[in-house]
Protein backbone atom coordinates (compact mmCIF):
# COMPACT_ATOMS: atom_id res chain seq x y z
CA UNK A 1 0.00 0.00 0.00
CA UNK A 2 2.49 2.32 0.82
CA UNK A 3 4.39 2.73 -2.76
CA UNK A 4 0.59 2.56 -4.20
CA UNK A 5 0.74 6.40 -4.91
CA UNK A 6 4.52 6.35 -5.71
CA UNK A 7 4.33 6.32 -10.06
CA UNK A 8 6.08 8.78 -11.17
CA UNK A 9 9.88 8.62 -12.28
CA UNK A 10 12.01 10.93 -10.28
CA UNK A 11 15.74 11.10 -10.61
CA UNK A 12 17.91 12.29 -7.96
CA UNK A 13 21.25 13.99 -8.48
CA UNK A 14 23.15 13.98 -5.50
CA UNK A 15 25.34 17.09 -4.80
CA UNK A 16 29.34 15.84 -4.98
CA UNK A 17 30.50 18.84 -2.96
CA UNK A 18 34.02 20.42 -3.95
CA UNK A 19 37.61 18.84 -2.93
CA UNK A 20 40.39 20.67 -1.52
CA UNK A 21 41.21 23.11 -4.74
CA UNK A 22 37.22 24.21 -4.78
CA UNK A 23 36.87 21.79 -7.96
CA UNK A 24 33.50 20.36 -7.92
CA UNK A 25 33.58 16.38 -7.77
CA UNK A 26 31.23 14.47 -9.66
CA UNK A 27 27.44 13.96 -8.71
CA UNK A 28 25.84 10.54 -8.62
CA UNK A 29 22.78 9.96 -9.47
CA UNK A 30 19.30 7.92 -8.13
CA UNK A 31 16.45 6.94 -9.28
CA UNK A 32 13.02 6.67 -7.38
CA UNK A 33 10.05 6.48 -7.48
CA UNK A 34 8.16 9.06 -6.10
CA UNK A 35 4.70 11.40 -6.59
CA UNK A 36 4.68 14.70 -8.11
CA UNK A 37 1.80 17.00 -7.63
CA UNK A 38 2.08 19.92 -9.82
CA UNK A 39 0.81 22.98 -7.72
CA UNK A 40 2.06 27.15 -7.66
CA UNK A 41 2.54 28.15 -4.16
CA UNK A 42 4.43 30.55 -2.36
CA UNK A 43 7.13 28.89 -0.26
CA UNK A 44 9.62 30.48 2.31
CA UNK A 45 13.49 29.35 1.23
CA UNK A 46 16.25 28.80 3.27
CA UNK A 47 17.48 32.57 3.21
CA UNK A 48 13.90 33.46 4.53
CA UNK A 49 12.43 34.64 1.44
CA UNK A 50 9.11 33.82 -0.14
CA UNK A 51 9.46 32.06 -3.87
CA UNK A 52 7.38 30.22 -5.96
CA UNK A 53 7.18 26.59 -6.06
CA UNK A 54 5.72 25.14 -9.40
CA UNK A 55 5.85 21.86 -7.73
CA UNK A 56 5.60 19.37 -4.51
CA UNK A 57 7.12 16.11 -4.66
CA UNK A 58 6.41 13.12 -2.25
CA UNK A 59 9.26 10.54 -1.75
CA UNK A 60 9.66 7.39 -0.03
CA UNK A 61 12.08 6.81 3.03
CA UNK A 62 14.43 4.14 0.73
CA UNK A 63 15.63 7.46 -0.86
CA UNK A 64 18.22 7.52 2.17
CA UNK A 65 19.26 4.51 1.30
CA UNK A 66 20.07 5.62 -2.30
CA UNK A 67 22.06 8.84 -1.26
CA UNK A 68 23.88 7.27 1.29
CA UNK A 69 22.71 9.94 3.72
CA UNK A 70 19.68 12.16 4.03
CA UNK A 71 18.49 14.80 1.09
CA UNK A 72 19.81 18.40 1.37
CA UNK A 73 19.23 21.18 -0.14
CA UNK A 74 21.90 21.35 -2.67
CA UNK A 75 20.63 17.96 -4.38
CA UNK A 76 18.81 18.41 -7.24
CA UNK A 77 15.31 16.51 -9.13
CA UNK A 78 15.19 16.08 -12.24
CA UNK A 79 11.89 14.54 -14.08
CA UNK A 80 10.14 15.49 -17.22
CA UNK A 81 13.88 15.91 -18.18
CA UNK A 82 14.06 19.13 -16.39
CA UNK A 83 16.19 19.62 -13.41
CA UNK A 84 14.63 21.24 -10.74
CA UNK A 85 16.05 22.78 -7.74
CA UNK A 86 15.26 22.15 -4.27
CA UNK A 87 13.34 25.39 -2.41
CA UNK A 88 12.37 23.47 1.18
CA UNK A 89 12.74 20.35 2.29
CA UNK A 90 9.72 19.08 4.96
CA UNK A 91 9.92 15.70 6.72
CA UNK A 92 6.43 15.04 8.05
CA UNK A 93 6.12 13.72 11.58
CA UNK A 94 4.58 10.35 11.73
CA UNK A 95 2.85 9.03 14.79
CA UNK A 96 2.13 5.97 13.46
CA UNK A 97 2.67 4.58 9.87
CA UNK A 98 0.13 7.20 8.45
CA UNK A 99 2.29 8.93 6.46
CA UNK A 100 3.91 6.48 3.41
CA UNK A 101 6.88 9.48 2.76
CA UNK A 102 9.54 10.80 4.15
CA UNK A 103 10.20 14.42 2.31
CA UNK A 104 8.05 16.41 0.99
CA UNK A 105 10.12 18.78 -1.88
CA UNK A 106 9.08 21.80 -3.41
CA UNK A 107 11.15 22.57 -6.41
CA UNK A 108 11.73 25.79 -8.56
Amino acid sequence: MSNAYMTDDITVIRYGGHDTWGDELETETAPVKGRIEYKTRLVMNLSGEQVISSASILLPESIDGELFRDLIHEDMLKFDGVEHAIIRINTPKAFGNFFVFKYEVFVA
